[in-house]
């Protein structure tokens, strides 16, 4: 750890549980390992809101939310917005599934609007819409809920052939809890490798001196590139074939053994 600055993870099937809690243990090590003057870095597809609904956002000096559009910077209580999907394209994205997806996420850095029929989330951050002229805030990224497993790779390359200015990166749940499916879909080149290099170079240091922790597809860029990538005992197996090392499960506190052990 001599040549690491900072630690970061993911949150759903990484730091947080199957029931999305941080264990007591978890917990107390990322505390001792700020006390340590260690930057602690979340890196998430959620949006501040939805953090702050599972974790203790001060465990963090900075939070990546909505897979790297926008960063929370914890210690001054502000967020900043790298990029957003421009409002005609999320118009032509919503067109493209409409009829053939079961949830559509339009994704703030605050709130979820969403359009689906099965309106049973009561949390304040989420707002259900019927229509997408109700989507009236800036989508830092989108959600595209399939039922047919073998529609995500289908739907994924219909959306990139079609759109030059977009990525799309295929999700699941790793954790025992769900088994949902669905394409995330952010403004081209927005990543959490690149929100990640651009805290790195305020801090004046690289990606190199990061240890990092994933679980899913959308982890394996930051997996790949980093100075030490840990995949979870839960991760997909793409995930652990890249990764330096692979540890417990995020049911068994993979992330604290880990660090303890090293």
């Amino acid at each position: 750890m001599e040549n690491i600055k900072i630690i970061a993870m993911d949150f759903d099937g990484t730091l947080l549980t199957s029931d999305k809690k941080v264990s007591e243990n978890a917990r107390n090590c990322l505390i001792d390992l700020k006390n340590k003057s260690y930057i602690i870095i979340g890196v998430t597809a959620r949006n501040l809101m939805s953090v702050k609904n599972v974790l203790d956002i001060s465990l963090f000096d900075y939070i990546i939310l909505n897979n790297g559009s926008d960063v929370y910077y914890v210690k001054e209580d502000k967020i900043k917005n790298i990029s957003s999907i421009n409002h005609d394209m999320v118009i032509k994205i919503y067109d493209l599934f409409k009829d053939g997806s079961y949830q559509i996420d339009f994704c703030t850095p605050y709130n979820y609007l969403i359009k689906t029929n099965n309106k049973i989330d009561a949390r304040p951050f989420i707002k259900y819409i019927d229509d997408i002229n109700e989507v009236d805030e800036s989508v830092s990224r989108m959600n595209v809920f399939f039922d047919d497993a073998n529609a995500i790779e289908e739907n994924k390359n219909l959306l990139t052939n079609t759109f030059e200015n977009i990525s799309a990166v295929k999700m699941l749940d790793t954790d025992k809890a769900n088994s949902r499916l669905w394409l995330t879909i952010n403004p081209l080149n927005v990543n959490k490798l690149n929100t990640l290099k651009m805290i790195c170079n305020e801090l004046n240091c690289s990606v190199k001196e990061v240890i990092f922790f994933g679980d899913g597809e959308n982890d394996l860029i930051l997996i790949e590139n980093v100075g030490i990538s840990v995949a979870m005992g839960n991760a997909i197996e793409i995930v652990k074939e890249k990764a330096s090392f692979v540890t417990l499960s995020n049911d068994d506190d993979g992330i604290a053994e880990f660090l303890k052990k090293i």
